[in-house]
């Protein structure tokens, strides 16, 4: 085993120990890496009866993330809540104000915490990891305002060490591309709305399709800024197609589009 593989190793025992203590455990679960791999280490550290898994459902969560939702629930054999999170419904989030991540994850952080409660539950986690401390990252005022503890962070983990670890496990989304919500595709102060947010995710639906796995459509006015993994853009920009994609894209809404040539940098 080499030195790097060691470290890692030693960081995962360090996780479970952790988790020793944090039993029972809320997991903020949204079928991402982060949240996938501490759920199954919760539960194979503290039991699937001592875990329960809560998920935020709402229509600018990626479908490309939630859609291992249910393999892993089924995996874990652990309680599982689905709530509905209306933060369509609040102004201050329709706005995109620069801090909308903090007020999104405060509507969540207070529901899993009324949960938490009404199970006389202390403990609640998010999957935040090392990697997040170097990030803009406001929702992590709200997890400390509602006391959401980040055990992969706490353990020292980063994005690339826990996928290491993932796939040492065998769990099948471990290489899953990181999906930020639908939300961050749009420019501050430009309102979120449903159509943007369905516009946008037919356009990732389209690249995916396509072959580009983890490519990002931004929406400024109507026209659609492409940014392609940068280990694909070469690909991308070689072939056919981007004729291809404006036709769709039109077809959908978009009134133009333009290809980022920096491409877009994956967190691996």
């Amino acid at each position: 085993m080499s030195g790097q593989s060691l470290i890692i190793q030693r960081k995962a025992r360090q996780l479970k120990n952790i988790l020793h203590k944090r039993n029972p455990l809320i997991v903020a679960f949204s079928g991402g890496i982060d949240s996938s791999y501490l759920l199954i280490m919760a539960v194979e550290t503290i039991g699937k009866d001592n875990v329960i898994a809560v998920t935020a459902r709402a229509p600018f969560f990626s479908p490309f993330e939630t859609r291992h939702i249910e393999p892993l629930i089924h995996l874990a054999s652990v309680k599982h809540i689905v709530v509905e999170h209306h933060a369509l419904t609040q102004d201050v989030f329709k706005s995109n104000p620069p801090d909308r991540c903090y007020h999104c994850k405060k509507m969540i952080f207070s529901t899993l915490r009324n949960i938490a409660d009404s199970h006389k539950i202390r403990h609640i986690a998010h999957g935040a990891n090392t990697d997040d401390l170097n990030d803009y990252r406001p929702g992590s005022l709200a997890a400390q305002e509602f006391e959401i503890e980040a055990p992969l962070m706490d353990a020292g983990l980063s994005k690339f060490e826990i996928r290491y670890l993932a796939k040492d496990y065998g769990l099948s989304n471990w290489n899953q591309a990181a999906m930020a919500c639908l939300a961050t595709r749009i420019p501050f102060h430009s309102p979120i709305t449903l159509e943007k947010l369905d516009m946008i995710h037919r356009a990732e639906v389209i690249l995916d399709n396509m072959g580009f796995q983890g490519a990002r459509v931004r929406l400024i006015d109507r026209v659609a800024k492409i940014e392609i993994v940068k280990n694909q853009l070469s690909h991308f920009c070689s072939g056919t197609y981007q004729a291809d994609l404006y036709k769709q894209l039109r077809c959908i809404g978009f009134e133009n589009m333009i290809v980022d040539k920096e491409g877009y940098k994956t967190r691996l």
